[in-house]
């Protein structure tokens, strides 16, 4: 049935506009057909091109050669100046202070002059009140060291004597046993003409013991013995058989048994002196520990008090001119300087900038869908609105790796933040000031001898790329290979050869072709299993640059390049539309 229609339009079965419609709506469905049908897509696509040509060229069409030459994309966006080495004042005291006395705007200081003074009365007066307490610590701290010093030195002394009364009693055990009991054994067995003399050695024994127990060395019971010895040696004269008697069986195994006992007991007196000592000391450094912590902290105090004193006087880090930081808030009036004497002020709050204005640089935000075209190193062209007719020269320094949150009432937009450093001489950066609006352009590409054609004289069907093109009396649609694009121009692989006359209003001059063209190319989507995306908007982008009157960002139709008013536009792809509050790629064929 296909080519039969196709016969019948050759017969002259079809005229005119008739027969254009037919024959295109043909040629599309022949395009889209699975394999088994190729065997007649090259006679329809003969057929369609016959009869979209015209016997003579029409006077209502507007056409551009097809040209070669440099080709640009360009990243066109507006930022904000700001010094690469920019030291900012803040205010670092707790709280809010009063500005009492601040160097005005605009005067240039030098490195270490006093550029502002914030209150810090309020702090003067505690840091009085803690200066006592430093002092009342250190006196604690003094206290705690010296009964520690003494406690060391009384342990020292309490176990000196509790060694010495331990040596005594073992020494007075060795020499009961040693000694003195077996001279009371001969005393006994001694002969009764001794017994005046035994009476007389323990006398003198007795104020032996007597004397070295008034001195400490013995105690009051070895003074007892001494007496007991006494008083039984006179005993002993009248009732020796007696003496011997009670001397082997009670007296010796009793004083045996004390002084044994003497000797436990001072060895357990000696231990609980020891551990006493030990607890006594622990307990001390502790306390010497903890007034050691409490001084410390009551100086931190006082010192975080004078920093805060210090703190209230502001000197400049480097030699430059006074700027003073520029709030976002809108509480305050237009005409009420946010930073002045007297102004409150809260901490963190930046207060004073000193810029280095031979170094300068650009803050600026790209949108998601040009961040991947924007790379590090990329050559950049500054203009200011404060230098009229002056460029500035710059590289892409830093590309953020995340996208800054969207802010009301656009939360969803997504842009990055890129900082661009300008290049230039010093002494032609200084022609600069921070806070200034720049607009810059980032250059993606800059090709030459490359094939190009207008944005608008191509129409997107599909996946397909079409351009009409006048040869001779005849208008040719022409299938393209397209590759990079900007905001005025495409660049072409094949399809069309240069100086060829493309067409600037395709859509409006075979508005009905295309039609038929997109119905076609439709109607074989819904029979295709796979079905195949179409991007609307190189669609709408080609659409909005044929409508009169709304000039698209970078050019007119018919103009060759050149940055537009427009300044924006739908950003680097395919004929389509206009991409409305998207940054973009801004192109031009300037050569």
């Amino acid at each position: 049935m296909i080519v039969a229609g196709v016969a019948y339009a050759a017969g002259g079965g079809l005229k005119g506009d008739d027969s254009e419609k037919s024959a295109t709506a043909a040629v599309t469905n022949s395009e889209e057909d699975s394999a088994p049908q190729a065997w007649y897509t090259q006679i329809l696509s003969s057929a369609g091109n016959l009869f979209s040509s015209s016997e003579k060229a029409p006077t209502n069409l507007m056409t551009k050669a097809v040209t070669k030459g440099r080709f640009r994309i360009i990243v066109n966006e507006r930022g904000f100046l700001d010094s690469q080495n920019n030291e900012t004042l803040t205010c670092e005291v707790p709280g809010s202070t009063t500005i009492i006395k601040i160097v005005p705007e605009g005067i240039y200081v030098h490195k270490g002059d006093v550029i502002c003074e914030l209150d810090s009365s309020q702090f003067e007066e505690k840091s009085r009140q803690q200066e006592i307490d430093v002092t009342q610590a250190k006196a604690a701290l003094l206290n705690a060291e010296e009964n520690l010093a003494i406690q060391l030195t009384q342990n020292d002394s309490d176990m000196s004597i509790a060694n010495l009364n331990l040596q005594f009693s073992k020494l007075d055990e060795e020499k009961y046993k040693l000694g003195e009991l077996p001279q009371d054994k001969d005393k006994i067995l001694g002969q009764i003409r001794l017994k005046e003399e035994e009476l007389i050695r323990k006398g003198e024994s007795y104020e032996f013991t007597k004397r070295m127990t008034k001195k400490g060395y013995r105690s009051q019971s070895d003074l007892e013995v001494e007496r007991l010895s006494v008083t039984q040696a006179e005993i002993n004269l009248k009732v020796e058989k007696d003496n011997l008697r009670v001397l082997n069986d009670y007296t010796s195994i009793r004083k045996i048994a004390e002084l044994e006992a003497d000797v436990l007991e001072y060895g357990r007196d000696l231990e609980r002196i020891e551990r006493k000592g030990k607890a006594t000391v622990a307990k001390l450094s502790a306390d010497l520990e903890s007034r050691t912590l409490t001084l410390k902290v009551e100086e931190e105090k006082y010192a975080e008090w004078l920093t805060r004193i210090e703190n209230c006087i502001m000197i400049a880090p480097q030699d430059g001119e006074i700027v003073y930081a520029k709030s976002s808030s809108s509480r305050r009036s237009s005409s009420e300087p946010e930073i002045s004497e007297g102004a409150t002020v809260r901490e963190r709050q930046p207060i004073i900038n000193i810029p280095d204005v031979t170094l300068m640089k650009i803050d600026a935000k790209i949108h998601e869908s040009m961040i991947s075209q924007v790379k590090e190193g990329q050559p950049v062209t500054v203009t200011a609105d404060a230098q009229p007719g002056k460029f500035f020269n710059g590289i892409v320094y830093e590309i953020s790796s995340v996208p800054l949150s969207g802010s009301w009432p656009n939360y969803d937009i997504k842009e990055y933040q890129v900082v661009i450093n300008l290049t230039d001489a010093p002494d032609h950066v200084s022609l600069l000031r921070p806070g200034l609006s720049a607009d810059f352009e980032i250059v993606v590409q800059d090709r030459m001898e490359v094939v190009q054609v207008p944005m608008q004289s191509v129409v997107q069907i599909g996946k397909d790329y079409y351009c009409w093109v006048l040869s001779g009396t005849k208008l040719e649609r022409r299938k393209l290979k397209l590759g990079d694009s900007n905001d005025t121009s495409i660049e072409i692989f094949d399809g069309v050869e240069v100086n060829e006359l493309a067409v600037m209003n395709p859509r409006s001059r075979f508005s009905d072709e295309i039609s038929l063209l997109e119905e076609s190319f439709a109607s074989s989507e819904e029979l295709s299993p796979i079905k195949k995306p179409i991007d609307p908007s190189l669609m709408n982008k080609q659409r909005g640059a044929e409508q009169p009157g709304k000039p698209r960002g970078g050019a007119q139709a018919g103009q060759s390049g050149g940055k537009g008013p427009g300044g924006k536009a739908g950003g680097k792809g395919r004929p389509g539309g206009a991409g409305k509050g998207k940054p973009s790629t801004k192109g031009s064929t300037r050569g």
